[in-house]
């Protein structure tokens, strides 16, 4: 809409020029287009993490009904699209979002291969990618990738606290770890790897079943048992398969498990983990059970509406979305001026069921870390915190200098147990 319309009844020359010359003389401003915000879900639907991609889904329905379907006073229509769990099919999804449903930012996204796949393609489009799943790889954000922001962790931030903690709380010494082959799960187990050699451990054993394996019998029978603990990292439905498995050849209760994120012991996995998941230790930034005003609400309201406890994925997406409502209203309702918008999301300081959700410079998450362990309270499966690393960032408080001095995760499979 034109600021000025132009006069349609006579009135004095001069009047009519002076109008003429404020209207020419003052700086243009487009106003705020008033259609609807369209934000794209990438949630995995088919093959193992399909309740990651519930959670996902659901964290992003329960913040519009809250905000009653608007964000910046314009109307909030979501698509959602099943990527199977595929980097080639994630990228397929995200042009198709952004080229024909015209998406003006993307949510969640689990599995480290396809962030890597879609990476380029965001800041080519400039169309911010709001990582809310599980992706962890270090080098999404080591630099700078201007449209894509980490709202989860990287591998080292949970991998690493939980790694030096092993080796000082349950005293163990000498480690076997098991990790799903693909690149967000290794990473994840090499800093636990690392943090647990550093603090004077020692891994005597690796073993890597490929990510979608349906019987983890073999694997179970290969580990040793001649160690203090086991570090894990298989995920999603592999990851109930290993404890399931773990338990029936004999060995819970004999070698403690210790999961280097969530991947046998993400809450959405608990209900079909049962008992094999009771005693397994865990790192995540963000767990149910966490005890403070603004979580107790998100728990009851989630409960409320879909019956269930939230995992980390709908927590993680719930704030993506409020940052995005956040960084909306910083630019006046203006999304499509995609520069200041994100510049408004690097800017993201908020209040989150998690914690205090803020951003480092290269746009990852910076975040208390909560280690844990699976414990059976009244008939409940619950993880219970037992302790909690407060502002943790992805170079855990290191110059990033200096930490990139250190070995990339990826490349350290295969170098421990020699």
């Amino acid at each position: 809409m034109n600021r000025f319309r132009p006069c349609r009844v006579a009135i004095a020359g001069v009047l009519t020029l002076g109008i003429v010359v404020l209207a020419a003389s003052a700086p243009a401003q487009t106003p705020a287009p008033g259609g609807p915000i369209t934000i794209g879900v990438l949630a995995p639907s088919t093959g193992p993490f399909a309740t990651y991609a519930r959670d996902i889904i659901d964290g992003a329905r329960l913040y519009s009904d809250e905000v009653g379907g608007q964000l910046g006073r314009r109307k909030l229509e979501m698509v959602v699209e099943d990527y199977q769990t595929r980097p080639d099919v994630a990228l397929t999804k995200i042009r198709k979002l952004v080229e024909r449903d015209r998406a003006q930012a993307i949510v969640g996204l689990v599995l480290s291969a396809a962030a890597l796949a879609v990476k380029d393609y965001v800041n080519t489009q400039k169309v911010p990618l709001l990582i809310s799943g599980f992706a962890v790889a270090e080098n999404l954000t080591l630099q700078l990738n201007p449209y894509v922001f980490r709202f989860t962790y990287s591998a080292a931030m949970t991998g690493a606290p939980i790694g030096q903690w092993t080796y000082r709380h349950l005293k163990a010494r000498r480690a076997a770890i098991i990790a799903s082959d693909s690149v967000g799960p290794l990473e994840l187990m090499m800093a636990w790897a690392r943090a647990f050699e550093e603090a004077g451990g020692k891994v005597v054993q690796e073993i890597y079943p490929p990510l979608g394996t349906a019987d983890m019998a073999p694997w179970v029978a290969k580990l040793r048992h001649d160690v203090d603990v086991i570090g894990v990292q298989t995920v999603g439905a592999d990851g109930v398969r290993f404890v399931k498995q773990f338990q029936e050849y004999g060995l819970k209760g004999k070698i403690p498990l210790v999961d280097a994120s969530v991947g046998v012991s993400e809450i959405s996995l608990l209900p079909t983990a049962g008992d094999a998941a009771v005693g397994v230790y865990n790192s995540q930034p963000y767990q149910y059970t966490v005890d403070t005003p603004r979580n107790r609400k998100f728990v009851q309201a989630f409960r409320s509406k879909f019956g269930r406890d939230p995992g980390s994925p709908a927590a993680f997406t719930y704030a993506a979305m409020a940052a995005i409502d956040q960084a909306v209203t910083a630019t006046g309702g203006n999304i499509e001026d995609s520069a200041r918008f994100v510049e408004a999301l690097r800017k993201t300081d908020l209040e989150a069921p998690q914690g205090r959700l803020r951003f480092d410079r290269f746009q990852n998450v910076v975040t208390d870390i909560h280690i844990s362990r699976i414990d059976k309270v009244g008939d409940q499966i619950v993880p219970v915190v037992i302790e909690t690393v407060r502002g943790v960032d992805q170079f855990l408080g290191m110059d990033p200098a200096e930490y990139l001095k250190k070995p990339r995760l990826v490349t350290l499979k295969g170098s421990f147990a020699k």
